[in-house]
């Protein structure tokens, strides 16, 4: 998901972030990964902020749920609360990954051993 507070977009991964980018065009000059903690990010003005703002795609938030959403996806939880907000945050990204099934770990585990040698 891609977020903006009208003067940042940040995105749930670095590849999302980057793979918007190059849709939008946007110059590789303005991604900022510096600060007191990683945190990537495209500072937004002008016709890219409208263009931001104009899209769908794009979930405009408060900046202070920016900062939170920087932590959750760029930063290892500090604190029990924080490995609690950090479980509750990722487990509906983790619901939508495809779950191997017996026949894929089978056909996983004929591979390896056959490229090991062992059958």
């Amino acid at each position: 998901m891609l977020y903006t507070d009208g003067a940042h977009l940040i995105a749930d991964s670095l590849e999302e972030l980057h793979a918007y980018a190059l849709k939008m065009n946007l110059n590789w000059d303005w991604l900022h990964y510096s600060g007191k903690n990683f945190h990537p990010h495209f500072d937004i003005c002008g016709h890219v902020r409208q263009r931001v703002l104009a899209d769908a795609q794009v979930l405009v938030v408060s900046t202070s749920r920016i900062v939170e959403l920087c932590k959750l996806n760029f930063r290892l939880p500090e604190t029990e609360r924080d490995v609690a907000v950090w479980e509750a945050h990722h487990q509906s990204k983790l619901d939508d990954l495809h779950k191997p099934t017996e026949a894929d770990y089978k056909r996983m585990m004929d591979n390896i051993k056959k490229r090991s040698g062992l059958v």
